[in-house]
């Protein structure tokens, strides 16, 4: 996969002294088919972009079409039972959903293979939401930790989600990212725009003696990425590097009238970005 240019046009400018760098995943870090986590979401918008009209898996034998009404019954019957006023995105944990609808289908010897479950889940999500490296990105990760930058994660994300950054990334996790800055949706069952991930992450960065306007948060998304950091006081960068995911969310009432302090639409502009101390 390439990315596929937006047309918009870079803003770039020096930000203050930044000693930690808090990323998005889908449509930033990876070149994503829908821009976000597939799967979790209800319904999935893109569920016809699956090669041939279906998804034959290896590991359940079966073509999964009589699957898909039931996998979004049951992320809308968790989403409903768990939306609330401090909850307003409720996440799931894909493997829970999987559980349930292969039980629900008469394959309870598959659902208890925790392994076989992971990989249906994956090859799942690998047919609608295809991903690949975005270009530049892991060099610019490796190239913000030489220069003792603090980097973190805050997305959208599923048990998938850490093999495809590591892809990305040529490295563990843990070989280039702050661990405790690191926060993923399906381990908080809260996803962005809610409020949780970032309230998390403001607290983790200060116990590092780092202050929200001392990183900045880099995403594809207006609402989800953009807004919900710069109301947790983070600096921000639009990453519009790809028409597929790029999300202006110009219709948006939280959006109308919010700019990200720059605009990319590569990886190697952070750099130009960037002073250290």
């Amino acid at each position: 996969m390439q990315p596929i240019p937006t047309g918009v046009s870079p803003r770039l400018v020096s930000l203050d002294p930044i000693r930690a760098v808090i990323i998005d995943i889908y449509g930033t870090l990876v070149i994503s088919g829908s821009g976000d986590v597939g799967t979790a979401k209800a319904p999935p918008s893109n569920e016809l972009a699956i090669s041939g009209g279906d998804f034959q898996s290896p590991i359940l034998e079966t073509s999964t079409q009589s699957q898909r009404h039931l996998l979004r019954q049951e992320i809308e019957r968790i989403h409903s039972l768990h939306k609330s006023q401090s909850n307003p995105r409720p996440e799931v944990e894909i493997l829970d959903v999987w559980r349930t609808v292969l039980m629900q289908t008469g394959r309870g010897a598959v659902a208890d293979q925790p392994d076989a479950v992971a990989r249906a889940a994956a090859e799942y999500e690998a047919c609608i939401n295809p991903t690949w490296p975005m270009p530049g990105g892991g060099e610019v990760i490796e190239e913000l930790q030489r220069r003792n930058i603090r980097l973190g994660i805050v997305s959208n994300a599923q048990v998938f989600t850490i093999p495809i950054v590591e892809q990305a990334i040529g490295g563990t996790l843990a070989s280039r990212f702050d661990l405790d800055l690191c926060l993923f949706s399906n381990r908080y069952r809260s996803s962005k725009p809610g409020t949780l991930m970032f309230d998390r992450l403001v607290t983790a960065m200060r116990r590092s003696e780092i202050e929200p306007h001392e990183a900045v948060y880099v995403g594809n998304d207006m609402l989800n990425d953009v807004y919900a950091a710069s109301q947790a006081g983070l600096k921000t960068a639009l990453f519009a590097g790809d028409a597929r995911s790029l999300r202006l969310r110009e219709d948006h009432p939280a959006c109308a009238d919010l700019s990200p302090d720059v605009v990319l639409t590569e990886w190697a502009q952070l750099l130009d970005c960037i002073k250290t101390k």
